[in-house]
Protein backbone atom coordinates (compact mmCIF):
# COMPACT_ATOMS: atom_id res chain seq x y z
CA UNK A 1 0.00 0.00 0.00
CA UNK A 2 2.83 2.29 0.90
CA UNK A 3 6.07 2.73 0.34
CA UNK A 4 9.11 2.17 2.46
CA UNK A 5 11.28 5.24 2.06
CA UNK A 6 13.80 4.96 4.52
CA UNK A 7 14.20 7.94 7.35
CA UNK A 8 17.00 10.25 6.12
CA UNK A 9 14.70 10.46 3.03
CA UNK A 10 11.84 11.42 5.05
CA UNK A 11 13.42 14.27 7.13
CA UNK A 12 16.39 15.83 9.16
CA UNK A 13 14.91 15.74 12.30
CA UNK A 14 16.58 14.19 14.86
CA UNK A 15 14.80 11.29 16.50
CA UNK A 16 16.03 11.02 19.79
CA UNK A 17 15.16 14.68 20.39
CA UNK A 18 11.06 13.54 19.88
CA UNK A 19 12.06 10.61 21.63
CA UNK A 20 12.98 12.19 24.93
CA UNK A 21 10.30 14.67 24.65
CA UNK A 22 7.70 11.83 24.42
CA UNK A 23 8.99 10.18 27.42
CA UNK A 24 8.71 13.42 29.39
CA UNK A 25 4.94 13.64 28.35
CA UNK A 26 3.93 10.11 28.48
CA UNK A 27 5.81 10.76 32.61
CA UNK A 28 3.71 13.67 32.76
CA UNK A 29 0.61 11.97 32.07
CA UNK A 30 1.10 9.13 34.38
CA UNK A 31 2.00 10.99 37.33
CA UNK A 32 -1.29 13.22 37.34
CA UNK A 33 -2.99 11.58 40.43
CA UNK A 34 -0.16 9.67 41.44
CA UNK A 35 -0.79 10.27 45.24
CA UNK A 36 -4.42 9.47 45.01
CA UNK A 37 -5.87 7.09 47.81
CA UNK A 38 -6.42 3.34 45.67
CA UNK A 39 -10.14 4.40 45.12
CA UNK A 40 -10.05 5.92 41.39
CA UNK A 41 -11.41 3.65 38.69
CA UNK A 42 -11.25 -0.63 39.63
CA UNK A 43 -10.37 0.32 43.81
CA UNK A 44 -11.50 -3.30 44.07
CA UNK A 45 -8.80 -4.52 42.32
CA UNK A 46 -6.19 -2.26 43.43
CA UNK A 47 -6.70 -2.51 46.95
CA UNK A 48 -6.45 -6.08 46.63
CA UNK A 49 -3.29 -6.03 45.11
CA UNK A 50 -2.34 -3.73 47.72
CA UNK A 51 -3.01 -5.66 50.48
CA UNK A 52 -0.43 -8.30 49.10
CA UNK A 53 2.32 -5.77 49.33
CA UNK A 54 1.26 -4.34 52.60
CA UNK A 55 1.19 -7.70 54.12
CA UNK A 56 4.59 -8.57 53.01
CA UNK A 57 5.96 -5.22 54.43
CA UNK A 58 3.74 -5.72 57.40
CA UNK A 59 4.13 -9.62 58.09
CA UNK A 60 7.27 -11.17 56.52
CA UNK A 61 8.99 -10.99 52.92
CA UNK A 62 8.04 -14.77 52.26
CA UNK A 63 7.54 -14.11 48.55
CA UNK A 64 5.79 -17.54 48.37
CA UNK A 65 3.30 -16.88 50.82
CA UNK A 66 1.26 -14.03 49.53
CA UNK A 67 -1.80 -13.10 51.53
CA UNK A 68 -5.08 -11.46 50.89
CA UNK A 69 -6.43 -9.60 53.98
CA UNK A 70 -9.90 -11.74 53.29
CA UNK A 71 -9.22 -15.03 55.03
CA UNK A 72 -12.22 -16.81 53.02
CA UNK A 73 -10.81 -15.13 49.54
CA UNK A 74 -9.68 -16.85 46.52
CA UNK A 75 -5.77 -16.86 46.83
CA UNK A 76 -4.01 -14.48 45.10
CA UNK A 77 -2.82 -16.72 41.88
CA UNK A 78 -0.25 -14.38 40.27
CA UNK A 79 3.13 -14.29 40.94
CA UNK A 80 3.62 -11.76 43.29
CA UNK A 81 7.00 -9.98 41.49
CA UNK A 82 5.22 -6.62 41.50
CA UNK A 83 3.81 -6.46 45.21
CA UNK A 84 7.23 -7.96 46.07
CA UNK A 85 8.96 -5.12 44.67
CA UNK A 86 6.49 -2.35 45.81
CA UNK A 87 7.23 -3.97 49.38
CA UNK A 88 11.16 -3.93 49.28
CA UNK A 89 10.55 0.44 48.59
CA UNK A 90 7.57 0.32 51.78
CA UNK A 91 11.04 -1.90 54.15
CA UNK A 92 13.12 0.83 52.64
CA UNK A 93 11.35 4.14 52.60
CA UNK A 94 8.51 3.28 54.86
CA UNK A 95 4.38 3.07 53.54
CA UNK A 96 3.22 5.14 51.02
CA UNK A 97 1.03 3.46 48.45
CA UNK A 98 2.56 6.04 45.66
CA UNK A 99 4.96 3.57 45.37
CA UNK A 100 2.79 1.07 44.37
CA UNK A 101 1.78 3.51 41.16
CA UNK A 102 6.12 4.67 41.10
CA UNK A 103 6.94 0.86 40.42
CA UNK A 104 3.90 0.43 38.09
CA UNK A 105 5.20 4.03 35.73
CA UNK A 106 8.39 2.54 35.80
CA UNK A 107 7.86 -0.58 34.20
CA UNK A 108 5.31 1.44 31.84
CA UNK A 109 8.54 4.01 30.58
CA UNK A 110 10.37 0.82 30.06
CA UNK A 111 7.95 -0.42 27.50
CA UNK A 112 8.06 3.11 26.28
CA UNK A 113 11.67 1.98 24.77
CA UNK A 114 10.87 -1.39 23.84
CA UNK A 115 8.07 -0.23 21.68
CA UNK A 116 10.91 1.81 20.07
CA UNK A 117 12.95 -0.79 19.95
CA UNK A 118 10.51 -2.40 18.18
CA UNK A 119 9.09 -0.54 15.59
CA UNK A 120 12.51 0.72 14.71
CA UNK A 121 13.75 -3.46 14.04
CA UNK A 122 10.11 -4.11 11.93
CA UNK A 123 9.14 -0.63 10.43
CA UNK A 124 11.37 2.34 10.77
CA UNK A 125 12.55 5.19 13.26
CA UNK A 126 9.67 7.58 12.04
CA UNK A 127 6.96 4.95 12.67
CA UNK A 128 8.41 3.76 16.09
CA UNK A 129 8.60 7.15 17.65
CA UNK A 130 4.71 7.97 16.15
CA UNK A 131 3.93 4.66 17.55
CA UNK A 132 5.33 6.00 21.40
CA UNK A 133 3.89 9.01 20.84
CA UNK A 134 0.36 7.15 20.79
CA UNK A 135 1.42 4.89 23.52
CA UNK A 136 2.33 7.68 25.63
CA UNK A 137 -0.80 10.12 25.57
CA UNK A 138 -3.81 7.08 24.49
CA UNK A 139 -6.47 7.12 28.17
CA UNK A 140 -6.07 3.35 28.82
CA UNK A 141 -2.48 3.19 28.05
CA UNK A 142 -1.82 6.05 30.52
CA UNK A 143 -3.93 4.84 32.75
CA UNK A 144 -2.88 1.34 33.55
CA UNK A 145 0.97 2.45 33.67
CA UNK A 146 -0.01 3.75 36.84
CA UNK A 147 -2.76 2.17 38.70
CA UNK A 148 -1.94 -0.40 41.97
CA UNK A 149 -2.33 -3.13 39.38
CA UNK A 150 0.69 -5.55 37.59
CA UNK A 151 -0.92 -4.80 34.37
CA UNK A 152 2.51 -2.32 33.51
CA UNK A 153 4.62 -4.98 34.28
CA UNK A 154 2.59 -7.86 32.66
CA UNK A 155 2.87 -5.23 29.26
CA UNK A 156 7.04 -4.11 30.02
CA UNK A 157 7.93 -8.22 29.98
CA UNK A 158 5.38 -8.83 27.11
CA UNK A 159 6.98 -6.24 24.49
CA UNK A 160 10.68 -6.81 25.98
CA UNK A 161 10.26 -10.59 25.46
CA UNK A 162 9.76 -10.46 21.98
CA UNK A 163 11.85 -8.18 21.04
CA UNK A 164 15.04 -9.89 22.87
CA UNK A 165 13.41 -13.52 21.27
CA UNK A 166 13.59 -11.67 17.90
CA UNK A 167 17.18 -10.57 18.42
CA UNK A 168 18.21 -13.29 20.51
CA UNK A 169 17.13 -15.41 16.96
CA UNK A 170 19.76 -12.85 15.24
CA UNK A 171 22.46 -12.79 17.14
CA UNK A 172 22.62 -15.98 18.18
CA UNK A 173 24.36 -14.76 22.04
CA UNK A 174 23.38 -16.34 25.40
CA UNK A 175 23.00 -12.93 27.23
CA UNK A 176 20.21 -12.32 24.71
CA UNK A 177 18.86 -15.53 25.07
CA UNK A 178 18.99 -15.72 28.79
CA UNK A 179 16.97 -12.20 28.77
CA UNK A 180 14.69 -13.41 26.43
CA UNK A 181 13.68 -16.06 28.73
CA UNK A 182 14.07 -14.19 32.02
CA UNK A 183 10.98 -11.49 30.53
CA UNK A 184 9.21 -14.65 28.57
CA UNK A 185 9.22 -16.01 32.31
CA UNK A 186 8.45 -13.19 34.22
CA UNK A 187 5.37 -12.11 31.65
CA UNK A 188 3.98 -15.50 32.19
CA UNK A 189 4.24 -15.66 35.74
CA UNK A 190 3.06 -12.46 36.55
CA UNK A 191 -0.26 -12.98 34.36
CA UNK A 192 -0.95 -16.34 33.07
CA UNK A 193 -3.37 -15.19 30.25
CA UNK A 194 0.44 -13.72 28.58
CA UNK A 195 0.84 -17.76 27.31
CA UNK A 196 -1.25 -15.92 24.40
CA UNK A 197 2.69 -14.43 23.59
CA UNK A 198 3.46 -17.91 22.50
CA UNK A 199 1.81 -17.14 19.28
CA UNK A 200 4.58 -14.17 18.28
CA UNK A 201 7.60 -16.18 19.70
CA UNK A 202 6.30 -19.19 17.97
CA UNK A 203 5.82 -17.02 14.51
CA UNK A 204 9.71 -15.73 15.44
CA UNK A 205 11.30 -19.37 15.17
CA UNK A 206 9.50 -20.89 12.45
CA UNK A 207 10.11 -17.86 10.19
CA UNK A 208 14.13 -18.38 10.94
CA UNK A 209 14.43 -22.16 11.44
CA UNK A 210 11.12 -23.21 9.15
CA UNK A 211 11.14 -27.13 9.12
CA UNK A 212 14.46 -27.47 10.91
CA UNK A 213 12.20 -25.99 13.79
CA UNK A 214 12.64 -29.49 15.45
CA UNK A 215 16.45 -29.42 15.57
CA UNK A 216 17.24 -26.44 17.67
CA UNK A 217 18.35 -27.56 21.32
CA UNK A 218 18.28 -24.07 22.11
CA UNK A 219 14.46 -23.66 21.10
CA UNK A 220 13.59 -26.98 23.20
CA UNK A 221 16.01 -25.30 26.31
CA UNK A 222 14.40 -22.08 25.65
CA UNK A 223 10.23 -23.94 25.91
CA UNK A 224 11.41 -25.38 29.43
CA UNK A 225 12.86 -22.43 30.98
CA UNK A 226 9.69 -20.39 30.21
CA UNK A 227 7.40 -22.87 31.13
CA UNK A 228 8.88 -24.66 33.56
CA UNK A 229 8.69 -22.02 36.69
CA UNK A 230 4.88 -20.96 35.74
CA UNK A 231 4.20 -24.19 35.94
CA UNK A 232 5.69 -25.21 39.27
CA UNK A 233 4.11 -21.98 40.59
CA UNK A 234 0.68 -22.09 39.39
CA UNK A 235 0.57 -25.56 40.66
CA UNK A 236 2.26 -24.75 43.53
CA UNK A 237 -0.42 -21.94 44.53
CA UNK A 238 -3.88 -23.75 43.23
CA UNK A 239 -3.04 -26.55 45.83
CA UNK A 240 -2.17 -23.69 48.25
CA UNK A 241 -5.20 -22.02 47.83
CA UNK A 242 -7.24 -25.11 47.62
CA UNK A 243 -5.71 -26.75 50.93
CA UNK A 244 -5.96 -22.60 52.53
CA UNK A 245 -9.54 -21.50 51.53
CA UNK A 246 -11.13 -24.42 48.99
CA UNK A 247 -12.07 -23.49 45.28
CA UNK A 248 -11.07 -23.95 41.78
CA UNK A 249 -8.24 -22.35 40.54
CA UNK A 250 -9.59 -18.75 38.98
CA UNK A 251 -7.45 -19.17 36.10
CA UNK A 252 -9.63 -22.21 34.95
CA UNK A 253 -12.91 -20.32 35.81
CA UNK A 254 -12.32 -17.74 33.00
CA UNK A 255 -12.44 -20.67 30.58
CA UNK A 256 -16.73 -21.31 31.49
CA UNK A 257 -19.87 -19.59 30.25
CA UNK A 258 -18.39 -19.30 26.58
CA UNK A 259 -22.22 -18.84 25.37
CA UNK A 260 -21.76 -15.39 26.39
CA UNK A 261 -19.40 -15.78 22.26
CA UNK A 262 -23.37 -15.85 21.22
CA UNK A 263 -24.56 -12.15 22.57
CA UNK A 264 -24.19 -9.57 20.27
CA UNK A 265 -23.09 -7.40 23.47
CA UNK A 266 -20.01 -9.15 24.62
CA UNK A 267 -18.80 -8.58 20.94
CA UNK A 268 -19.93 -4.55 20.69
CA UNK A 269 -18.85 -4.10 24.30
CA UNK A 270 -15.31 -5.14 23.50
CA UNK A 271 -14.55 -4.66 20.09
CA UNK A 272 -16.35 -1.32 19.72
CA UNK A 273 -16.87 0.10 23.30
CA UNK A 274 -13.15 -1.28 24.61
CA UNK A 275 -11.05 -1.44 21.61
CA UNK A 276 -12.23 1.36 19.05
CA UNK A 277 -13.67 3.98 21.66
CA UNK A 278 -11.78 3.65 25.03
CA UNK A 279 -8.22 1.72 23.75
CA UNK A 280 -7.46 3.64 20.60
CA UNK A 281 -9.66 7.00 20.67
CA UNK A 282 -11.93 6.00 18.03
CA UNK A 283 -9.41 7.96 15.38
CA UNK A 284 -6.11 5.55 15.89
CA UNK A 285 -8.34 2.74 15.48
CA UNK A 286 -8.69 3.20 11.77
CA UNK A 287 -4.65 3.86 11.83
CA UNK A 288 -4.55 0.77 13.01
CA UNK A 289 -6.03 -1.34 10.54
CA UNK A 290 -4.77 0.58 7.99
CA UNK A 291 -1.40 0.04 9.20
CA UNK A 292 -1.97 -3.42 9.01
CA UNK A 293 -2.79 -3.43 5.52
CA UNK A 294 0.62 -1.83 4.74
CA UNK A 295 2.48 -3.67 2.17
CA UNK A 296 6.11 -6.00 3.39
CA UNK A 297 8.88 -7.62 1.97
CA UNK A 298 9.98 -8.32 5.55
CA UNK A 299 7.96 -11.39 6.49
CA UNK A 300 9.20 -11.30 9.58
CA UNK A 301 7.41 -8.57 10.33
CA UNK A 302 4.14 -10.58 10.36
CA UNK A 303 5.27 -11.38 14.05
CA UNK A 304 3.15 -8.13 14.68
CA UNK A 305 0.24 -9.53 13.56
CA UNK A 306 0.43 -12.71 14.61
CA UNK A 307 1.10 -10.83 18.08
CA UNK A 308 -2.21 -8.77 17.25
CA UNK A 309 -4.46 -11.92 16.47
CA UNK A 310 -3.22 -14.21 19.43
CA UNK A 311 -4.62 -11.72 21.69
CA UNK A 312 -7.53 -11.56 19.68
CA UNK A 313 -7.28 -15.64 19.89
CA UNK A 314 -7.61 -14.47 23.95
CA UNK A 315 -10.29 -12.43 23.98
CA UNK A 316 -12.61 -15.56 22.80
CA UNK A 317 -11.04 -17.93 24.92
CA UNK A 318 -11.45 -16.73 28.26
CA UNK A 319 -14.48 -14.35 26.90
CA UNK A 320 -15.91 -14.42 30.43
CA UNK A 321 -13.66 -12.56 32.47
CA UNK A 322 -12.82 -9.97 29.31
CA UNK A 323 -16.25 -9.16 29.42
CA UNK A 324 -16.22 -8.42 33.15
CA UNK A 325 -12.68 -6.72 33.25
CA UNK A 326 -12.19 -4.32 30.45
CA UNK A 327 -8.17 -4.24 31.64
CA UNK A 328 -7.84 -7.54 29.94
CA UNK A 329 -7.98 -6.05 26.70
CA UNK A 330 -4.68 -3.83 27.34
CA UNK A 331 -2.09 -5.82 25.90
CA UNK A 332 -3.41 -5.31 22.54
CA UNK A 333 -2.41 -1.73 22.59
CA UNK A 334 0.97 -1.90 22.66
CA UNK A 335 1.26 -3.97 19.10
CA UNK A 336 -2.23 -1.70 17.59
CA UNK A 337 0.60 1.74 18.43
CA UNK A 338 2.87 0.22 16.27
CA UNK A 339 0.51 -0.69 13.57
CA UNK A 340 -0.72 3.41 13.73
CA UNK A 341 2.84 4.71 13.73
CA UNK A 342 3.43 2.41 10.85
CA UNK A 343 0.46 4.13 8.80
CA UNK A 344 0.94 7.66 9.89
CA UNK A 345 5.00 7.82 8.87
CA UNK A 346 3.68 6.22 5.58
CA UNK A 347 1.21 8.89 5.22
CA UNK A 348 3.27 11.56 5.48
CA UNK A 349 6.27 10.65 4.08
CA UNK A 350 3.51 9.65 0.90
CA UNK A 351 2.75 13.38 1.40
CA UNK A 352 5.59 15.00 2.07
CA UNK A 353 5.55 17.45 -1.10
CA UNK A 354 3.87 19.82 -1.48
CA UNK A 355 0.40 18.44 0.07
CA UNK A 356 0.11 20.15 3.75
CA UNK A 357 -3.50 20.11 3.35
CA UNK A 358 -3.72 16.50 3.63
CA UNK A 359 -1.93 16.07 6.46
CA UNK A 360 -2.87 18.87 8.75
CA UNK A 361 -5.91 16.91 9.80
CA UNK A 362 -3.13 14.17 10.89
CA UNK A 363 -1.34 16.71 13.01
CA UNK A 364 -4.62 17.74 14.76
CA UNK A 365 -5.56 14.60 15.64
CA UNK A 366 -2.73 13.32 16.90
CA UNK A 367 -1.28 16.65 18.79
CA UNK A 368 -4.83 18.28 19.74
CA UNK A 369 -7.73 16.04 19.63
CA UNK A 370 -5.99 12.52 21.10
CA UNK A 371 -4.35 14.37 24.48
CA UNK A 372 -7.45 16.50 24.91
CA UNK A 373 -9.51 13.19 24.36
CA UNK A 374 -7.30 11.42 27.27
CA UNK A 375 -7.04 14.25 29.73
CA UNK A 376 -11.03 14.20 29.11
CA UNK A 377 -11.45 10.33 29.66
CA UNK A 378 -8.46 10.00 32.53
CA UNK A 379 -10.09 13.46 34.52
CA UNK A 380 -13.29 10.78 35.17
CA UNK A 381 -11.50 7.65 36.21
CA UNK A 382 -8.87 9.75 38.73
CA UNK A 383 -12.42 10.64 40.53
CA UNK A 384 -12.83 8.84 44.04
CA UNK A 385 -15.19 8.95 46.96
CA UNK A 386 -12.70 9.04 50.52
CA UNK A 387 -15.83 6.88 52.30
CA UNK A 388 -13.53 4.03 52.73
CA UNK A 389 -11.04 5.95 54.00
CA UNK A 390 -13.31 7.43 56.63
CA UNK A 391 -14.88 3.97 57.25
CA UNK A 392 -11.38 2.22 57.65
CA UNK A 393 -10.48 5.11 60.56
CA UNK A 394 -13.69 3.35 62.45
CA UNK A 395 -12.45 0.57 61.85
CA UNK A 396 -8.82 1.44 63.69
CA UNK A 397 -10.62 3.19 66.16
CA UNK A 398 -13.47 0.70 66.80
CA UNK A 399 -10.74 -2.69 66.76
CA UNK A 400 -7.27 -3.86 68.13
CA UNK A 401 -4.54 -4.34 65.49
CA UNK A 402 -4.91 -7.89 65.79
CA UNK A 403 -8.86 -7.91 65.93
CA UNK A 404 -10.37 -9.97 63.10
CA UNK A 405 -13.81 -7.85 61.37
CA UNK A 406 -16.67 -9.51 59.08
CA UNK A 407 -17.61 -7.54 56.15
CA UNK A 408 -21.00 -7.81 54.65
CA UNK A 409 -21.60 -5.96 51.30
CA UNK A 410 -22.57 -6.43 47.93
CA UNK A 411 -19.61 -7.96 46.74
CA UNK A 412 -16.60 -8.72 49.18
CA UNK A 413 -14.55 -5.40 49.02
CA UNK A 414 -10.98 -5.15 49.54
CA UNK A 415 -10.84 -1.77 50.29
CA UNK A 416 -12.79 -2.10 54.09
CA UNK A 417 -9.55 -4.52 54.80
CA UNK A 418 -7.13 -2.70 53.14
CA UNK A 419 -7.95 0.95 54.49
CA UNK A 420 -8.85 -0.68 57.99
CA UNK A 421 -5.88 -1.93 57.94
CA UNK A 422 -7.94 -5.03 59.59
CA UNK A 423 -8.13 -9.16 58.66
CA UNK A 424 -11.45 -11.11 58.49
CA UNK A 425 -13.80 -12.54 56.25
CA UNK A 426 -16.00 -10.88 53.10
CA UNK A 427 -19.07 -11.81 53.10
CA UNK A 428 -21.74 -10.65 50.20
CA UNK A 429 -25.54 -9.98 50.71
CA UNK A 430 -26.43 -12.85 48.45
CA UNK A 431 -24.56 -15.59 50.55
CA UNK A 432 -26.94 -14.79 53.76
CA UNK A 433 -24.43 -14.96 56.99
CA UNK A 434 -26.40 -16.96 59.26
CA UNK A 435 -25.78 -16.23 63.25
CA UNK A 436 -24.38 -19.46 64.00
CA UNK A 437 -21.61 -18.71 61.15
CA UNK A 438 -20.69 -15.16 62.82
CA UNK A 439 -20.28 -16.65 65.78
CA UNK A 440 -17.88 -18.49 64.66
CA UNK A 441 -16.05 -15.88 63.08
CA UNK A 442 -17.03 -14.53 66.69
CA UNK A 443 -14.84 -17.63 68.22
CA UNK A 444 -11.92 -17.09 65.75
CA UNK A 445 -11.12 -13.33 66.11
CA UNK A 446 -13.86 -10.94 64.68
CA UNK A 447 -14.59 -8.41 66.96
CA UNK A 448 -16.72 -5.97 64.26
CA UNK A 449 -19.32 -6.70 61.92
CA UNK A 450 -19.68 -3.86 58.76
CA UNK A 451 -22.53 -3.69 56.56
CA UNK A 452 -21.88 -1.21 53.95
CA UNK A 453 -24.15 -0.13 50.96
CA UNK A 454 -27.47 -1.99 52.41
CA UNK A 455 -30.12 -1.60 55.41
CA UNK A 456 -29.50 -4.77 57.73
CA UNK A 457 -33.24 -4.94 58.78
CA UNK A 458 -34.71 -5.11 55.33
CA UNK A 459 -31.65 -7.62 54.02
CA UNK A 460 -31.18 -10.16 57.00
CA UNK A 461 -33.81 -9.43 59.28
CA UNK A 462 -32.80 -12.88 61.45
CA UNK A 463 -29.16 -11.35 61.65
CA UNK A 464 -30.14 -8.05 62.58
CA UNK A 465 -32.26 -9.26 65.53
CA UNK A 466 -29.46 -11.58 66.16
CA UNK A 467 -26.93 -8.64 66.13
CA UNK A 468 -28.99 -6.35 68.34
CA UNK A 469 -29.74 -8.96 70.81
CA UNK A 470 -26.27 -10.65 71.43
CA UNK A 471 -23.58 -7.82 70.38
CA UNK A 472 -23.13 -3.72 70.76
CA UNK A 473 -24.46 -1.68 67.94
CA UNK A 474 -22.39 1.36 67.42
CA UNK A 475 -24.10 3.67 64.72
CA UNK A 476 -26.06 3.57 61.77
CA UNK A 477 -26.15 6.08 58.81
CA UNK A 478 -27.67 5.83 55.53
CA UNK A 479 -24.46 3.46 54.17
CA UNK A 480 -22.41 1.91 57.23
CA UNK A 481 -23.94 -0.17 59.87
CA UNK A 482 -21.27 -0.83 62.40
CA UNK A 483 -21.97 -3.45 65.71
CA UNK A 484 -18.98 -4.46 68.21
CA UNK A 485 -18.68 -7.98 68.49
CA UNK A 486 -18.37 -9.67 71.53
CA UNK A 487 -17.64 -13.36 72.30
CA UNK A 488 -19.66 -15.45 75.05
CA UNK A 489 -21.49 -18.69 75.00
CA UNK A 490 -24.64 -17.16 75.16
CA UNK A 491 -24.41 -15.71 72.34
CA UNK A 492 -23.23 -19.08 70.97
CA UNK A 493 -25.98 -21.14 72.19
CA UNK A 494 -28.72 -18.71 70.70
CA UNK A 495 -27.40 -18.53 67.59
CA UNK A 496 -28.05 -22.37 67.24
Amino acid sequence: MFSNTSDSQASSFNPFRILWGIFFIALVFRLWGVTNPLLDFHGWRQTLTATIAYNFYADGMDLFNPRPNMINSIYHFEFPLYTYLVALLYKFFGFHEIFGRIVAIAFSMGSLWFLYLLGKRYFDKTSAIVACGFFAVLPFSVYYSRTFMPEAAMLFFSISMVYMFARWLDTGKWSDFIFASLFATLAFLVKLPTLYMGGPLLFLAWNKFRGKIFYQPRLYLFVVMILAPPALWYSYIARLQFETYGGANVWLDMLKDWEILLTLRYWKLIFWTRLVEKMFAFTVFPFLVLGMWATTQNKERYVLHTWFFSICAYFVIAAKYNFIHEYYQVPIIPVGCLFAGKFIADFYRQNASGAWNKRVWLVLIMIVFIPIHSIYKLNKRLNYNDSYIKLGEEIKENTEPDDLIIANQVNASPQIFYYGQRKGWGVTFDQKLKPKTLTEYVNKGARLYVMVGGNLEENDPELNEFLKSQHQFLNKDPTVTLFKLIPNDRAFLKSG
